[in-house]
């Protein structure tokens, strides 16, 4: 009876989705931001190099994340000999290479600015006629354009599965966003404190205000899809059996409410204060709770059913798996990272 009502069940998604939508949103919330830090006059301006270097390493560890969660990478060719316009996994795969470009030619062309090279190879790839002052400006909006469809995209690949009540509302895509953005603040402060500027420290008030902003958002948007509950809106109706029914989602949506409160809490009390070793905790906490999020999401929402009673098992092996891939994504945006900033040392570039 046991084996009928919890089985085993093969995940269609692979803890590398949770990767993919977790890099893969970093890099579209930086290519939304970056034309604004091109402009001196911007609150984010101290931070343009900074989102320049999230934004290529993450476009690049993305679709590697991707790739391998498509079982066999030659898939991926399918979307080019298989035209289907009602697809937003097509028209994902048509925008995703797109964006990848436009991020690396950003990024580079940043990168190419900032150093003086002493190799010939790279004295030759830095004499290259990379944009630069306007068409810098223009190639970063046509950047965060291509970013906004993979934002789009993303969400909506999700949302659109009506098997699935929990994905079917129009809060996911919206929460993906916000839960992308909070990462992306996130990692901007993490940064300020393990890289140090050796000039003056940058004003943290636009990183301040805008974690309050997307916690306040997010805190909206999770009434909001509570309220649709009086309206019979099938996601909030399935979350609230799911909490009746079961106590893993019950102390799981506990575990989260306890989350957001404590970020809360330390987002107001270090409002006025310039950035410091405390901040540590809010930064990583913001980073935990977008990759959590993306974790309940796409795997712990795969446990339930589409039809039937109790809750599947996700293969032991799967989840054995899961820390070997968390890790080898995040060690390879790593060593990206300090390829550039190996390169950036080797060239006498004081870092900013």
């Amino acid at each position: 009876m046991t084996e009928l009502l919890t089985t085993h069940a093969e995940a269609p998604w692979l803890p590398w989705a949770v990767q993919y939508f977790f890099f893969i949103g970093l890099a579209a919330t930086a290519a939304l931001l970056l034309p604004l830090a091109l402009s001196p006059r911007s609150g984010w301006h101290p931070w343009r190099d900074r989102l320049a270097l999230i934004l290529g390493l993450s476009a690049l560890t993305g679709p590697v994340a991707l790739l391998a969660d498509l079982h066999q990478p030659a898939r991926f060719w399918h979307f080019y000999t298989q035209l289907t316009p009602s697809s937003w996994m097509w028209l994902g795969a048509l925008i995703l290479p797109l964006f990848v470009t436009l991020a690396l030619l950003v990024s580079l062309s940043l990168l190419m600015t900032r150093i003086s090279p002493r190799q010939a190879l790279l004295r030759r790839l830095a004499a290259l006629p990379w944009p630069c002052a306007r068409r810098l400006r223009l190639v970063a909006w046509l950047g965060a354009l291509a970013g906004a469809g993979i934002l789009l995209y993303t969400g909506m690949e999700i949302m659109v599965v009506r098997a699935r009540p929990l994905w079917h509302t129009a809060w996911l895509p919206v929460n993906l966003l916000l839960t992308a953005l909070l990462a992306l603040v996130g990692l901007l402060m993490a940064l300020e404190l393990l890289l140090p500027r050796r000039g003056p420290a940058p004003d943290a008030a636009p990183l301040r205000r805008a974690l309050l902003w997307l916690l306040a958002a997010l805190s909206l948007t999770m009434a909001l899809w509570a309220l649709s509950g009086v309206h019979n809106g099938a996601s909030w109706l399935e979350a609230r059996r799911l909490f009746q029914g079961f106590a893993f989602w019950r102390h799981l949506l506990l575990l989260s409410l306890a989350a957001g409160a404590l970020l809360w809490l330390l987002a107001l009390v270090r409002r006025h204060r310039p950035l410091a070793a405390a901040d540590g905790l809010t930064a990583a906490l913001a980073l935990l709770c977008a990759w959590g999020f993306r974790w309940v999401v796409l795997m712990n929402v795969q446990t339930v059913p589409k039809y039937g009673a109790g809750l599947y098992h996700l293969d032991p092996h799967l989840l054995s798996s899961a820390g070997h891939i968390v890790a080898g994504t995040l060690g390879l945006w790593l060593a990206l990272a300090g390829a550039v900033w190996m390169l950036l040392d080797n060239t006498g570039v004081r870092h900013g």
